[in-house]
C-alpha cells in the first residue's frame, strides 16, 4: 500500500479526513468534540453507527448531534458540526457491515484513524470480548491495507493489559500466558461459545477478566502491523471525568470509578474491597484525548510508539485519599438521590468486607424497600441497585488490591509538542493537577450530567442533614442490638 506524505508535518490535521470508531462512547465522543473545537482545519470526521433498540441509524445520528457535549460548539461554532458524517455499520460485523459504496469512500479518503471502540465490561463473556476487542481490531487493520491516503492509525488500549507485570514500560510485552493471536482468533471463531467461556479461566492466565486479556491480544495484533501501517498506541489507566474540557466534571457514563463515586455520593456503598494505601491510577478523559491527539504525530512505519496515559508516576493519589475527597465533596454537594449518608471504608479482608456490606448496606436497603412497599410509594427498589454495585465493586477489586508502576516517558514529548507551538491549544500538566479541586468538579459533574440535577451549594443541605441523623440513629440501634445480643 502506497502511503502519502504530509506536506507540513507540524500540522498533520490540516485538511485531514478522520475516522473514529467508538465515537458514541465516552472517550470517542470527547475526542470528536475536542477535534472539532480546537482543529477547524480538519476537513471531515467519519463515525460508525449501528441501529439500536428499534431506532434507525439516521435517527441515532441526529440524536447524537444533540448530545450535551456539543453545547459549546452549537453556541459558538455550529457550522463545525456539519463536518461529522456517519456510516451505517457495526464494529462486530465482517467488513463492519459497511455498504460497498461506503467502504470505497472510507478507503479512498481517510487520513487518520482513532480506534477506540471496545467493550469495557469486566464480566463480558470471552466470545464477545474477543469479537469486539480483538477480532474487530484485526479486521480494521486489514481494511487499512486498502486505504491509500492513510497517514496514522491510533489504537486505544489499556494500561492494565499486562497485569502480570509490576513495572510496565511503554512497549509491547509478550502475552501471558503465551498466546498466538492468529490461533486465538481462529479458535474464538470455531469453538462454540459455551465451551469457549468454560475454557476462559485457563486461557486468561494472570488476567482476571476478559477485558484486559482481549486488549492484550489486540496489542499483539497491532504490533504485527507496524511495518505495514504507521501505528501508535495510547494506554489510559482508569478514565474519569474531564478536568477542564469540554466542561469541568464532564461525565456521561457510570463505568469504572465514576460509577463507584456516584454510588458513594448516594450513600449506596458502605465498604470497598481494597488496599487504601495503594496508588489509584486515575486519568481525566481530557488528558487522554490530548495524549491521543499528540501521539498521532509519532506514527511511523517500522516502529511502534506507545504512551502510558497514566498519573501514578507523575502525580499519585492513594485510594484512601480519593475516598476521603469523594465523601467530602458529596456531602458538600449532596444529590437529591441520596439514600444514606456518604460514608465507607476500605477493607482488605474479603470476609470482613462481605459482613460490612450485609450489615451496613443490604439490611438498611431492605428496610428502605420494605418502607417503600408499605407506603405504596413509586420509588425504585434500593436492593437491586445495591446488588448491582456490589458486583461492580467486586469486579474492580483486583485493581484496588494491586498496584502497578506505569512508566511514562511520553510526558516529555507532550511538553515539547506544546511548548514548541505544535499543539499550543492542548495541555498535559498532570503534575499541577489538584485532586481536591478535581474531585470537587467530578462530584458536581456527576450531579449535573448523570443525575441531571440543577442545584446550588445550599440547595440540598437540609436533606443531607436529615439523612445524617437517620444514619446516626440506625447506627445507635445497631450497636444497642449488638450489646443486647452479647450480654
Amino acid at each position: 500500500m502506497e502511503k502519502t506524505k504530509v506536506e507540513n508535518p507540524m500540522d498533520i490535521y490540516h485538511d485531514s479526513v478522520i475516522f473514529i470508531t467508538g465515537a458514541t462512547g465516552f472517550v470517542g465522543k470527547t475526542l470528536l468534540e475536542k477535534l472539532l473545537w480546537s482543529f477547524p482545519q480538519i476537513k471531515r470526521i467519519y463515525m460508525l453507527i449501528r441501529p439500536k433498540g428499534g431506532v434507525s441509524v439516521k435517527q441515532r445520528f441526529q440524536e447524537f448531534l444533540q448530545n450535551r457535549i456539543f453545547e459549546r460548539l452549537r453556541a459558538e461554532h455550529p457550522e463545525r458540526l456539519k463536518k461529522i458524517f456517519h456510516f451505517a455499520g457495526n464494529i462486530e460485523d465482517d467488513n463492519f457491515g459497511l455498504s460497498e459504496a461506503d467502504r470505497v469512500r472510507l478507503c479512498g479518503e481517510v487520513n487518520i484513524i482513532f480506534h477506540s471502540a471496545a467493550t469495557v465490561r469486566f464480566n463480558e463473556c470471552l466470545k464477545v470480548a474477543a469479537r469486539v476487542n480483538s477480532q474487530a481490531t484485526y479486521n480494521l487493520l486489514e481494511l487499512c491495507r486498502e486505504m491509500t491516503q492513510l497517514r496514522s492509525f491510533l489504537y486505544v488500549s489499556t494500561a492494565y493489559c499486562n497485569p502480570g507485570r509490576k513495572y510496565v514500560d511503554e512497549e509491547v510485552y509478550p502475552t501471558l500466558p503465551p498466546v498466538d493471536w492468529r490461533q486465538f482468533l481462529t479458535c474464538t471463531k470455531k469453538i462454540p461459545e459455551d465451551y469457549l467461556n468454560q475454557l476462559s479461566d485457563y486461557i486468561k492466565g494472570p488476567h482476571v477478566n476478559t477485558y484486559t486479556f482481549t486488549k492484550s491480544i489486540a496489542e499483539q495484533i497491532v504490533n504485527a502491523y507496524k511495518d505495514v501501517i504507521p501505528i501508535v498506541i495510547v494506554r489510559p489507566s482508569i478514565v474519569t471525568a474531564a478536568y477542564r474540557e469540554p466542561y469541568p466534571g464532564w461525565i456521561d457514563n457510570i463505568q469504572a470509578i465514576s460509577g463507584i463515586m456516584m454510588e458513594i455520593g448516594k450513600g449506596g456503598i458502605s465498604s470497598i474491597l481494597g488496599d487504601k494505601d495503594m496508588i489509584c491510577d486515575i486519568i481525566p478523559v481530557d488528558f487522554v484525548v490530548n495524549a491521543m491527539i499528540m501521539m498521532i504525530n509519532k506514527a511511523k512505519l517500522g516502529s511502534l510508539s506507545i504512551c502510558n496515559a497514566t498519573s501514578g508516576v507523575t502525580n499519585p493519589i492513594t485510594w484512601q485519599h480519593l475516598g476521603e475527597l469523594t465523601m467530602k465533596w458529596s456531602r458538600i454537594y449532596p444529590t437529591k438521590r441520596m439514600i444514606m449518608f456518604p460514608n465507607f471504608k476500605y477493607r482488605r479482608s474479603a470476609s470482613q468486607h462481605e459482613l460490612a456490606v450485609w450489615m451496613l448496606h443490604f439490611v438498611p436497603a431492605l428496610l428502605m424497600d420494605l418502607r417503600t412497599l408499605l407506603l405504596s410509594q413509586k420509588k425504585r427498589m434500593v436492593t437491586p441497585i445495591a446488588r448491582k454495585f456490589r458486583q461492580a465493586c467486586l469486579a474492580g477489586s483486583f485493581f484496588s488490591l494491586n498496584e502497578w508502576i506505569f512508566k511514562n516517558k511520553s510526558r516529555y514529548y507532550f511538553k515539547e509538542q506544546i511548548e514548541n507551538g505544535t499543539f499550543p491549544m492542548l495541555y498535559w500538566n498532570l503534575e499541577d493537577l489538584d485532586y481536591d479541586e478535581y474531585v470537587r468538579r467530578h462530584m458536581i459533574g456527576i450531579n449535573k450530567y448523570l443525575h441531571r440535577e440543577n442545584f446550588t451549594v445550599d440547595s440540598n443541605k437540609l436533606m443531607v442533614t436529615k439523612v445524617y441523623w437517620v444514619w446516626i440513629f440506625l447506627h445507635l440501634c445497631f450497636y444497642m442490638l449488638l450489646i443486647y445480643v452479647i450480654f
